[in-house]
């Protein structure tokens, strides 16, 4: 499953009706009393009256497009990076956006969908204000190779001195970028043809 196609598979849950430890499955009041049980006020009385419906909580709507189930832990444990909220833009489309206790499915724009708990159920969000903290790429989700890009500020710190670069991840590799490298070695960018070239400012 591809990002996009994760997102496809969310939007067409809209509306699905929240329980805390339901995976996409049809709510039996036998169930809901199991849920009582195992997890108290999680699971809350006036859920009682979705019993019939088919119903799911945050981390299984993504369970439920892919088909391997992992709770919101999880998913934020199995991921190779975790990144701050504030570089969302750089998020691919179906990357999961995150809090502890909490996950949902990045759709671009700033938005998201999520099974947002029981008063509403799956619904798109606004990432700004929603108190998610970190986002990152789903262990089970093929993202597209054209978004794989990720462009990052950054301190690094080259003879004791500290310089904010930008740091380009792709494929699993980081780069730095040429002006970046410059005005740490104190030198000036030039091109040749399409090829940087790096001189002494002093003849620059």
């Amino acid at each position: 499953m591809t990002g996009n196609e994760l997102v496809a598979f969310a939007r067409g849950k809209i509306g699905t009706p929240y329980v805390y430890g339901m995976k996409g499955k049809v709510l039996t009041q036998k169930t809901y009393d199991r849920l009582r049980i195992l997890f108290g006020s999680l699971v809350w009385e006036s859920d009682a009256a979705k019993i019939g419906q088919v119903c799911v909580d945050c981390s299984g709507l993504i369970s439920w497009g892919t088909g391997i189930l992992r709770n919101s832990q999880g998913y934020h444990d199995t991921a190779d990076a975790v990144f701050p909220i504030a570089t969302i833009g750089q998020a691919p489309i179906g990357a999961a956006v995150w809090r502890k206790g909490h996950i949902g499915i990045y759709i671009g724009g700033g938005k998201y969908i999520a099974a947002d708990g029981s008063a509403y159920g799956v619904r798109i969000g606004t990432v700004a204000g929603s108190g998610f903290t970190h986002w990152f790429r789903l262990k089970d989700i093929a993202y597209e190779r054209k978004e794989d890009e990720m462009v990052t500020k950054e301190t690094i710190f080259y003879n004791d001195k500290a310089y904010t670069v930008s740091l380009i991840r792709k494929d699993g590799v980081t780069y730095l970028k040429t002006r970046d490298i410059a005005e740490i070695l104190g030198l000036a960018v030039g091109s040749r043809g399409k090829a940087p070239v790096l001189a002494d400012k002093s003849t620059a």
